[in-house]
């Protein structure tokens, strides 16, 4: 009985502490973004959040262990999602899948400011100390994600030579920069399009390539 009240007393002391973080973790983040990381005191984000500035040190040590903290979280999060927009593609060049694609990583970049905004924070404040090991070896995280539907959809018809996995790479990248661009850069239309329009354009020319009809071995339009 007694072993049972100090588990359920434990558990009650955890929950209240993920309460208090998750508080104190909301409350930095809207300073973050407003003011920056360097332009934050912990003392500030203890006014916003309700807390002593000597409980909040209780929960993170240093502001870096804040700003880690809500790194690590939306990193969890987005690779969620990256999984999940991945997860339902077999035919990986296919057009309507890339335009697929193209959707679900729209959905990602304009639900989650958040995570961009932290991540230029990161760059501006630390030189993406923080961030960096994200995106390094992509192209090895994509083969190990989508090997056997990259080796499927390069085996349908003459490939040139681009290893696969580097090709969906540059797509799938290239979609979050559009993104980018279209909603958090405020760049509407940027392509001089409509954003219907630029997706399709931009799988016509990563399907097909620039010219239509024979090319020349080195890429250029046969004349003469």
């Amino acid at each position: 009985m007694a072993v049972r009240y100090t588990e359920a007393m434990q558990a009650n002391k955890n929950r209240d502490v993920e309460r208090s973080r998750q508080k104190i973790e909301a409350a930095a983040m809207k300073i973050f973004t407003r003011q920056g990381y360097h332009g934050t005191s912990m003392r500030e984000i203890a006014q916003a959040s309700g807390f002593s500035i000597g409980n909040l040190y209780n929960h993170y040590p240093t502001k870096e262990d804040l700003f880690v903290t809500l790194v690590k979280k939306y990193e969890e999060r987005f690779g969620a999602l990256r999984a999940q927009a991945l997860a339902n593609i077999d035919d990986v060049f296919h057009p309507a899948q890339l335009e697929r694609l193209a959707n679900a990583i729209k959905d990602i970049v304009v639900h989650n400011p958040n995570y961009w905004r932290l991540m230029y924070i990161d760059v501006v404040e630390f030189g993406n100390k923080h961030f960096a090991h994200t995106y390094r070896g992509w192209a090895d995280q994509v083969e190990r994600m989508l090997g056997a539907q990259l080796e499927k959809a390069a085996a349908q018809g003459p490939w040139g030579g681009m290893p696969p996995a580097l090709a969906f790479t540059i797509i799938y990248l290239q979609f979050f920069t559009y993104f980018l661009v279209e909603t958090l850069f405020r760049g509407k239309h940027h392509l001089g399009v409509p954003e219907k329009e630029a997706v399709s354009q931009m799988v016509r020319l990563f399907t097909e390539g620039c010219w239509s009809g024979s090319r020349a071995a080195v890429g250029h339009p046969q004349t003469g």
